[in-house]
């Protein structure tokens, strides 16, 4: 049987203690295992790793080569955050599966990177030029911005909330990949948030997402 060693990086040091996160990537990385004959030689988690090093990834590494086995993660992000760190892993000599990706390859998971970064880059840019665009004619950015801001991110939370029976029954169904849940959602004829939209794979990324932050705020009110 195939030997894999998991990888998992929570962002913060209260979802790493909740669980928060790090549940959702055991589910996908142990259903991808269970269903591809993988067997889990072990489990690391980082918690607030920093760009500049992640000691535990560095020590994940390691262990794949000392065991010959591969490294695993649940989602392309959680092995690194642009295109120089990714680009610096891949090139290690040991294979890496990302769950929700199954087919990527060396050479995918780079252009994935590059795109995700590209994607990251124009988003800060088209914000700058709305910024600057709406100061052109008068707006107000200032307190009302702020508060206009904040009420559009807790609308989509709210609506991210929504669709979580969807997404928990098409996981049940052992669709977990942003891939698939997008053409789920486009063939149940799913509205996204922006109406007249389809869904994907970015958007479902950041619906899971939202639903992820849900959580986090669910726990702290709860404590």
């Amino acid at each position: 049987m195939k030997l894999v060693i998991a990888y998992y990086r929570v962002s913060t040091g209260k979802q790493g203690k909740s669980g928060l996160g790090l549940e959702a990537q055991q589910h996908s990385v142990t259903h991808y295992c269970t269903c591809n004959g993988y067997q889990l030689l072990m489990e690391i988690q980082e918690v607030k790793s920093t760009r500049k090093r992640r000691v535990f990834l560095e020590n994940a590494f390691a262990l794949c080569q000392k065991h010959n086995a591969a490294l695993i993660v649940a989602r392309l992000d959680r092995l690194g955050r642009d295109v120089e760190e990714i680009a610096h892993n891949i090139k290690l000599p040991v294979d890496i599966i990302v769950a929700d990706n199954p087919h990527a390859n060396r050479f995918t998971i780079h252009i994935l990177a590059a795109v995700a970064e590209e994607q990251r880059r124009t988003i800060s840019e088209n914000t700058k030029l709305a910024l600057q665009a709406a100061k052109m004619r008068g707006v107000l950015l200032g307190r009302h911005g702020r508060v206009l801001a904040q009420k559009n991110k807790e609308a989509a939370i709210v609506f991210a909330k929504s669709l979580q029976p969807i997404i928990f029954k098409l996981n049940a169904d052992g669709i977990y990949s942003t891939r698939k849940i997008a053409c789920e959602l486009n063939r149940q004829n799913v509205p996204t948030f922006r109406k007249g939209g389809r869904w994907h794979r970015t958007s479902v990324y950041n619906l899971l997402s939202r639903l992820e932050m849900s959580d986090i705020r669910s726990n702290r009110v709860s404590r």
